[in-house]
């Protein structure tokens, strides 16, 4: 189990720190939305900078984990902006 937990952080925090380094980096280019609604949710995190608070947090939780320091911080940190884009009221 131990083996399994030591795992699941270090891929964890190689996810959290690459796509965090991708918000700043672009290396891995996303596709424009393809509806009106998904443009207009863009555009409207992108002008209050929601995605620069989404993109400090990610790679500095990733760090975290991966050098297995302050776990316990790390982990929430990363909750809210990964599941930011999840409805609430999802049936």
């Amino acid at each position: 189990m131990k083996k399994t937990a030591l795992v699941a952080r270090y891929l964890l925090g190689l996810m959290f720190t690459v796509f965090g380094l991708n918000g700043f980096l672009n290396f891995i280019p996303q596709p424009p939305p393809t509806s009106d609604l998904a443009l207009r949710y863009m555009a409207v995190l992108l002008e209050s900078h929601y995605f620069v608070a989404v993109f400090l947090v990610q790679p500095v939780a990733g760090l975290l984990l991966l050098a297995n320091r302050y776990v316990p911080l790390a982990l929430p940190l990363q909750y809210r902006p990964a599941f930011q884009g999840i409805p609430r009221n999802a049936a």
